[in-house]
């Protein structure tokens, strides 16, 4: 919207134009955020990898439970200590209750414990299909913010 088009706006019209063009920076902000949070999910899963190859510690552990956003493992620790974590495994594809699983973990930090020989790139599926999801979300607002825009004829 340039300056000499504002001045022939009337003031409702110029309220409408304000609107369109917040949608406009909205979907881009929505836009850049699914695609951060995204790449995020990818890289805090090599983050917690990396951590656990520094100070690794293994250990067999007993899937205790399964559910949608979250398995469950107790282990022993390399001092005889149980440690179930609380949010739970990484990598857990596959894995059924009662089932016994090696795993690795962080020494340090026992509740940083993923499935033996699986690893950081496991998360490029859930993430790119995240991506997808939501960059779709994304092109259907600017499509209908789109045909607001020539509806209204800006």
């Amino acid at each position: 919207m340039n300056r000499v088009r504002n001045a022939e706006l009337t003031p409702k019209q110029f309220r409408a134009a304000r609107r369109l063009r917040r949608a406009k920076q909205a979907v881009i902000a929505l836009t850049g955020l699914v695609i951060l949070v995204c790449g995020g999910m990818i890289v805090t899963s090599a983050i917690d990898d990396y951590a656990i190859s520094r100070d690794k510690g293994e250990a067999t552990a007993e899937v205790v439970s399964v559910q949608t956003l979250r398995t469950t493992v107790r282990f022993r620790d390399a001092d005889g200590n149980y440690q179930q974590p609380e949010e739970g495994l990484k990598y857990p594809s596959g894995l059924e209750e009662g089932q016994n699983v090696k795993v690795e973990y962080q020494v340090s930090d026992p509740e940083n414990v993923k499935v033996q020989g699986r690893g950081w790139t496991l998360a490029f599926l859930p993430a790119l299909s995240s991506m997808s999801a939501g960059l779709l979300v994304c092109a259907v607002l600017s499509l209908l913010i789109r045909r607001w825009q020539k509806k209204h004829g800006f």
